[in-house]
């Protein structure tokens, strides 16, 4: 189950450049914590486990490429007598390309 969605778009076509340095970034954090990346229009989704690694995934993809971010939750349920939000976070990238290069 993921607890948070990021979703990467942007208004024009993402260069191949900023492409190899989103999935750079999100290589990072593969090991147990990103779940799956997902094509969508204008850009893609990337499900995770954690709130707060989506959290860093995001600073980390502003500070590289730029463009803005936002974040909602979305109730689920309760569980053990607390409720239970998914975490969506929408970074949307600069009209302009980015000139970064592998994310760092």
């Amino acid at each position: 189950m993921h607890d948070a969605i990021i979703q990467i778009r942007a208004d024009r076509g993402i260069t191949e450049d900023e492409m190899r340095s989103l999935h750079n970034i999100i290589e990072r954090y593969r090991g147990g914590s990103v779940y799956e990346i997902c094509d969508a229009r204008n850009g893609f989704d990337v499900y995770v486990s954690s709130v707060n690694t989506a959290r860093h995934i995001a600073s980390k993809i502003l500070k590289v490429l730029g463009g803005s971010k936002k974040e909602s939750t979305r109730y689920l349920r309760v569980e053990n007598g607390r409720a239970v939000y998914r975490f969506t976070l929408r970074i949307k990238l600069p009209e302009t390309a980015s000139k970064a290069k592998y994310g760092f």
